[in-house]
């Protein structure tokens, strides 16, 4: 094994031949990716096809990138998902909420940020900074923020962000026990969890090998990780700059792809092909924006085109909210179609009049 070593396919690929120290660090690796193995010339060679295709050294051991992204919330403002995407990043980790003096808060840019990433072609996760000091008070933030959340597709974990200074008091054990407890919950309700902190916080206040089994996303801005613990996820600076986002963001590189285990395991609203409906009667749906598109289904890439204004007659809504909104089956033209309601498009009211000829 003495022989292996990484071959450069371009130069975007690193290159070092490795050492015999390097083997016992890197076996382990190896045998859970043999696919990106072949021989050539009686050695061994890694080859790692994108997205695969950049290695980080830490220590001795090389972690294969898997995509590059970053996370926002409201701090960075309107944000051009397109401009994001053709800056080659690949993932967003976007805000759900936290607290201030007033409470629980969900961030503003929350729905947003994850439509337009999603719109780019952006994979999308989510995280939530908590002060929970209670069990009652982690069910109490989770309450709030999986409210806002629901009928979301999400291809990354929903982290929950433990950092905060005013936490350390509770000691080790019991900071650890509410941050699984609230990864826990978000299992039970079908949410794939994970969390987020930086290296000195871990180190000084949580039991890390208790958390093993969920990923952690971990804040690191030296220039070699200096966690020694199993991470999926490496938040390298928090002063990053990238096309479409007003000043300064956090930087990612995920070494992990989720989307198969979150597929698999129906997490993240992927277990659902579509909301849940119930047939309605005596409702019309009210379109007063030109902007107002229609679909063939609840999927935002379904356009029909936009509607024209006027009052159609609802035969189905959802009975939660499916990729952050409420859904409704209209007729039109004497056929069905799909809207999501939106504020200021169109909305949804009791009417008993006689049918409008656009329903027939």
């Amino acid at each position: 094994m003495k022989n292996i070593r990484i071959e450069k396919l371009s130069n975007a690929y690193t290159i070092r031949r490795l050492t015999d120290a390097d083997v016992p660090m890197l076996y382990a690796w190896m045998l859970r990716n043999d696919q990106y193995f072949r021989y050539c010339g009686g050695n061994r060679i890694l080859h790692t096809p994108p997205p695969l295709c950049i290695l980080y050294r830490k220590g001795g051991l090389f972690m294969a990138v898997y995509q590059n992204g970053i996370d926002v919330s409201r701090y960075q403002g309107n944000i051009n998902w397109g401009r994001v995407a053709a800056a080659g990043k690949q993932f967003a980790i976007v805000r759900v909420g936290s607290s201030n003096s007033g409470g629980l808060y969900v961030d503003p840019y929350f729905l947003q940020n994850v439509n337009g990433a999603k719109a780019a072609g952006l994979r999308v996760g989510a995280y939530y900074y908590t002060y929970a000091r209670t069990r009652a008070a982690v069910a109490n933030e989770l309450t709030t923020f999986l409210n806002v959340m629901q009928g979301l597709q999400l291809e990354y974990p929903v982290f929950v962000d433990v950092e905060d200074a005013s936490l350390t008091s509770l000691g080790r054990a019991e900071l650890t026990s509410l941050v699984q407890y609230a990864m826990d919950i978000l299992y039970q309700r079908k949410w794939y969890a994970g969390w987020y902190s930086y290296t000195n916080y871990i180190n000084s206040n949580l039991n890390a090998a208790a958390l093993s089994r969920y990923p952690l996303w971990v804040a690191d801005y030296r220039a070699t990780l200096g966690y020694n613990g199993s991470y999926a996820m490496w938040q390298y600076t928090g002063s990053g700059v990238v096309n479409g986002i007003s000043g300064a963001c956090d930087l990612n590189r995920s070494y992990r792809d989720f989307l198969p285990e979150i597929q698999a395991g129906g997490y993240n609203n992927y277990g659902a092909s579509g909301p849940s409906m119930e047939v309605v009667a005596g409702q019309r749906l009210v379109v007063f924006n030109a902007r107002c598109e229609y679909f063939y289904s609840a999927n935002f890439n379904d356009v029909v085109g936009y509607l024209p204004l006027g009052s159609y007659c609802v035969v189905k809504q959802s009975t939660r909210k499916y990729n952050g909104y409420d859904w409704v089956i209209f007729r039109y033209r004497g056929s069905e179609y799909w809207t999501a309601v939106i504020g200021d498009r169109n909305r949804v009211c009791l009417l008993y009049t006689s049918p409008s000829p656009r329903d027939k």
